[in-house]
């Protein structure tokens, strides 16, 4: 039996679910490729002054150590980035009024690196305590001293919102040797059961009908290599991304 999508199980429309849905992801070679998705007020914490929070999520499939999975930090600018450090730990870094020495942190204590996809979510209450930050591997939360370590340097105010672009597998001039699917932003901390639900045990659906998303990027779906080299943004924001150093083959069927 087929897992119904999220808008399926909400009383939304009958497209297709599970495998049917996800078709394609974009396969990043490290070296000089990277999604564009230029600067947006939607893609800075609480840019929305509604203070829900911020969440984002994505699949990932790394095989390497110390790659650059996104970053909002161009241009001398520093909102936040994302890597799989050189132990396959994945990171994400927040930074306060646009100053590197000001940060918080949380590091998942499980390695990715293992050729395999996983799906990760990020949430940020907009606090600047352990409890902030959380994450999640593959549906599963990961908190400060359970399955994730916090850390945070130099007095936190918020994020400011900068002219930086949003690019996936890029950060300071560094590239990501990765595959990416299904990226996702929300200006709401997401609930457990939204993550649940998203992860839907390993295989991507339609999460349009959750409240609050400011951006969702599908790598490629519906259109396939067609689609290069505009990823289109789902979400109501039409921050469309541009593959940039690609072509239309670095959109592949490999996905989870």
């Amino acid at each position: 039996m087929k897992s119904l999508k999220l808008g399926q199980m909400l009383g939304g429309s009958n497209a297709p679910s599970g495998a049917e849905f996800n078709l394609y992801s974009l396969d990043f070679d490290g070296v000089d490729d990277y999604l564009s998705l230029g600067d947006a007020d939607a893609f800075t914490p609480n840019s929305s002054g509604a203070n829900r929070g911020f969440s984002m999520s994505f699949w990932i499939n790394s095989s390497n150590t110390s790659q650059q999975v996104f970053s909002k930090n161009i241009g001398g600018d520093s909102e936040y980035d994302c890597i799989v450090r050189y132990n396959g730990n994945c990171k994400l870094t927040l930074y306060s009024s646009d100053n590197a020495s000001i940060y918080q942190a949380i590091n998942i204590n499980t390695s990715i690196s293992d050729g395999n996809w996983h799906h990760i979510v990020f949430t940020f209450d907009l606090g600047s305590t352990s409890s902030s930050l959380v994450a999640y591997l593959d549906g599963v939360q990961k908190t400060d001293g359970s399955g994730a370590t916090y850390s945070s340097s130099g007095t936190w105010v918020s994020v400011s919102n900068t002219a930086a672009d949003f690019r996936l597998a890029y950060q300071g001039g560094s590239y990501g040797e990765t595959m990416q699917d299904e990226f996702s932003i929300f200006d709401t901390v997401l609930t457990s059961s939204q993550v649940t639900d998203i992860y839907n045990s390993g295989v991507p659906n339609d999460i349009s009908s959750i409240r609050y998303i400011v951006g969702w990027w599908r790598m490629g779906d519906p259109s396939g290599t067609a689609a290069y080299p505009t990823i289109t943004d789902q979400s109501p924001n039409s921050n469309d991304g541009t593959m940039t150093n690609m072509a239309s083959g670095d959109i592949v069927t490999d996905v989870p």
